[in-house]
């Protein structure tokens, strides 16, 4: 589907309690969808335009949750059509440092003066394809400072805490969905977690942080046990790109086996003891450079062989995709940049923005598939395409068409560069979209919804 169709049909069904505010969202959408990165008034156009969005936004029932609740339906039930989904959970810092006006802001980072709010999300892709369906919870909140040093324990048991929003957030995201297995990163690494994730029957990959004490009346620990085991077989993974590191191909080893893990000193060793599988992935000779990769990962899947390792390892690869995700918010979208005054304000154009951001990873997606071009670019969009780049042939795939596209965007499309991020692609869809406003203007069409 084209984005922007895409877009828009994500919204349909939205009621945020008036035809109008509901008609007012449609043309805002629009108007931001096709230029996220923009500032309001650029995206819009014109001063009417741009006094409806701000007034949009400023609408006491204009929420994040209503303008994410169309979305999360559509979601669900792209997840319910897969074989297998999954979750994957992560926090963002949503550092608004540079809005000392904006009331109800917090702490984050460990540097002094850094306020903002902390975004926690669960967003969920297929499986086997890794193609993004959108975003299942979000959930946003202030910190209210650090506690007293002199805390005990107890004293920080008893109250809320912070690490409870990775139980709280894949119940919210669970749906009653029976094909979902959750993912998360060594901060999730937390024994409530996986107590929660054992009495709930849900399925799981967790990088693991903490080196556990094992059961059994010697002192043996998670990590050196794993090592000590048997190697089940080798397998290659693609790492991708990040700033100061090039993406390369990293040849692992893995080791696995079952260990039955004690509740922590911190409980006073109360719970019971877990049994789950660990799969320990090894690069043992990176390149010159470059940090070995070293995972532990804790699951509930099956490790009983090479072929069932290499699948909680690629079911845990999934990951990165809410790091793009968190990119295409912040550098996609600006939302750290918004001069929206409230705290609400803020909030209602972070869930507008988060389908946005889901469309952008979506199209990169595309650019990497076989489908024709014209399920995803107007048949205008290629022509003009066309006129700038001859070689481009009358019926191109998506993944020629795309990368064309990103070609417009700043993407060299050496042979040594790998496939275009969303980044370049969408740079070089505003100038597609750009290039076919002109041409309909040329023809008396209005690009522009009324």
């Amino acid at each position: 589907m084209k984005p922007m169709t895409w877009l828009t049909e994500e919204f349909q069904g939205i009621d945020l309690g008036d035809k109008r505010l509901n008609d007012r969202c449609e043309r805002v959408v629009k108007a931001l969808g096709k230029e996220p990165k923009k500032s309001i008034p650029e995206s819009c156009g014109d001063w009417g335009s741009t006094k409806g969005a701000y007034r949009f936004f400023a609408n006491d029932d204009v929420t994040r949750k209503a303008l994410l609740s169309p979305h999360r339906g559509k979601t669900v039930e792209r997840c319910r059509a897969a074989q297998e989904v999954v979750v994957i959970h992560d926090t963002m810092y949503w550092g608004l440092t540079h809005h000392p006006a904006t009331e109800g802001l917090g702490p984050i980072g460990t540097a002094e003066g850094l306020k903002g709010l902390v975004v926690h999300h669960s967003l969920v892709v297929e499986l086997d394809r890794g193609e993004v369906l959108g975003l299942l919870e979000q959930e946003v909140w202030a910190r209210e400072g650090r506690k007293e040093k002199d805390e005990t324990a107890r004293e920080r048991r008893s109250r809320d805490r912070e690490s409870d929003r990775w139980p709280r957030g894949m119940e919210a995201a669970s749906c009653g969905l029976e094909n979902a297995i959750h993912v998360a990163d060594r901060e999730s690494d937390i024994y409530e977690v996986l107590e929660w994730l054992r009495g709930e029957g849900q399925r799981y990959v967790i990088r693991a942080s903490q080196n556990r004490r094992l059961a059994g009346r010697k002192a043996d620990y998670i990590f050196e046990t794993v090592h000590r085991s048997p190697v089940a077989g080798k397998m290659s993974v693609l790492v991708g790109p990040r700033p100061g590191r090039k993406g390369r191909t990293a040849h692992l080893t893995l080791r696995r086996g079952l260990v039955t893990i004690r509740p922590p000193v911190a409980l006073v060793r109360r719970g019971p003891d877990l049994t789950v599988g660990v799969v320990e992935v090894l690069e043992e000779h990176p390149p010159k450079g470059c940090e070995a990769l070293r995972w532990v990962l804790l699951t509930g899947e099956s490790v009983k062989n090479l072929q069932a390792c290499a699948r909680v390892v690629m079911i845990y690869s999934r990951r990165w995709k809410i790091e793009e995700f968190h990119m295409g918010l912040k550098t996609g979208c600006g939302v750290e940049d918004r001069q929206l005054e409230t705290r609400k304000r803020m909030e209602a154009f972070l869930g507008l923005a988060s389908v946005i951001s889901v469309m952008l990873l979506r199209m990169r997606d595309a650019a990497r598939g076989g489908e024709m071009a014209s399920v995803y670019l107007t048949g205008i969009q290629i022509r003009c395409l066309r006129s700038k780049y001859p070689s481009l042939g009358p019926d191109p795939t998506a993944r020629e068409a795309l990368r064309t596209v990103a070609r417009l965007g700043g993407f060299l499309a050496r042979k040594g560069d790998g496939e275009p991020g969303w980044r370049t692609l969408w740079h070089g869809m505003e100038k597609v979209l750009l290039m076919e406003h002109g041409y309909l203007f040329a023809k008396n069409e209005s690009p522009f919804p009324r």
